[in-house]
């Protein structure tokens, strides 16, 4: 039906402003059922921004110049012929509305043309930008990833602590890239694409706090991807990344920054002024964090040092732009590997738990994660 011709069929209606009026309608009723289609709905935006990124309608907008680009100059450059320009454009227009693309009008041939352009949102789905999220979603919207989510009543149970993914795939997560080398690849590059995000944050945002430090040592660092920016951006750092033998005898040399293998839970950590623990204490229970807490407290100086502790601080309650997506975290680690993000609360508990005498404070960054600096 026709915008005009679904005009007119409401004004034939002939309903007056009087017994519009009259009818009225419960305000707090309609607010909630407004947010609960919102929430049916959910997973729609998900499944349009996939369609998106696999399009790749942000890379053909983008390689237009940086200039807006016409409806026919988008369907030329999709990956497939003919496009049904109706379908095109509704999607357009959603994705439009979620921010992704914006809109703007143009006369050619004394016709109004709408043309398309990237708003920052959808500079971050471009997939060569150097922080790129396409590939984040297109892991969390794969069927392999959501079917877990679908489990999730299951994986409450105690009975054996079994995860929703394990409910739903039968093995752990670990398991099972394991045992797909596709998959196993997707998830390194959605780990890639999460730490070139917080790593560029994490420098600029703690600028202070590097420099007032002599030496780091990156506990459970992998590759040494983060240790690495950090040595670059301030040389004078003494730095190195500790993991397990085997990720460390898999892992590049990174001039200027020593590699030494060893199990956080077995040996004696290195010494130096500050630990960091980037993305590694929500993988592990309350029990194991005190433990490896404890461990890292050990390794650095009463006096001066510190273990720097990148992760996410939880709370439903903050007026800040991360505060939903942190909370939906929490979840996404209760459903996949049974770990958790914490509350600020969570993490006092956890820090005096092993010892902490010097207190803590929380810095926030251009991240989803936070930045908790735990004195001795």
């Amino acid at each position: 039906m026709g915008l005009e011709r679904y005009s007119e069929e409401i004004m034939n209606l002939q309903i007056g402003k009087e017994d519009v009026d009259n009818v009225g309608y419960d305000d707090d009723r309609v607010e909630a059922q407004a947010r609960l289609w919102e929430h049916i709905y959910g997973f729609a935006r998900t499944l349009v921004l996939r369609s998106a990124v696999e399009m790749r309608l942000p890379d053909i907008i983008n390689g237009n110049g940086g200039q807006p680009i016409s409806l026919s100059q988008l369907a030329a450059g999709l990956p497939f012929p003919d496009p049904n320009p109706d379908s095109l454009y509704r999607l357009m227009r959603f994705l439009v509305y979620m921010k992704i693309f914006n809109e703007s009008t143009d006369v050619a041939n004394g016709e109004r043309v709408l043309l398309y352009g990237l708003e920052p949102a959808g500079r971050l789905l471009l997939r060569d930008a150097e922080k790129s999220m396409a590939p984040i979603i297109l892991w969390g919207s794969h069927p392999d990833f959501t079917l877990p989510w679908h489990y999730m009543k299951e994986g409450l149970t105690t009975k054996d602590d079994a995860t929703a993914f394990e409910k739903a795939m039968g093995m752990t997560l670990w398991d099972y890239l394991a045992g797909d080398p596709v998959k196993s690849e997707m998830f390194n590059q959605v780990m890639a694409s999460e730490s070139r995000l917080l790593t560029s944050s994490l420098v600029r945002g703690c600028e202070e706090m590097f420099k007032g430090l002599e030496s780091l040592v990156d506990v459970g660092g992998g590759n040494g991807t983060t240790i690495t920016a950090i040595s670059k951006a301030f040389p004078h750092l003494k730095c190195a990344v500790f993991d397990l033998p085997h990720v460390i005898s898999g892992s590049p040399d990174i001039p200027g920054v020593e590699r030494i293998p060893g199990d956080m839970f077995e040996s004696q950590l290195p010494s130096a002024q500050a630990i960091l623990l980037k993305l590694v204490l929500h993988d592990w229970s309350d029990e194991d964090c005190v433990k490896i807490l404890r461990r890292c407290k050990e390794a650095v100086p009463r006096e001066g040092g510190k273990v720097v502790i990148v992760d996410v601080v939880a709370d439903a309650a903050a007026e800040h732009p991360f505060s939903k997506p942190r909370m939906v975290l929490d979840i996404d680690m209760m459903v996949f590997t049974g770990g958790r993000e914490r509350t600020e609360e969570d993490w006092k508990g956890l820090i005096l738990k092993a010892g902490y005498r010097g207190g803590y404070q929380i810095r926030d960054i251009e991240a989803i994660q936070s930045v908790i600096e735990a004195f001795p």
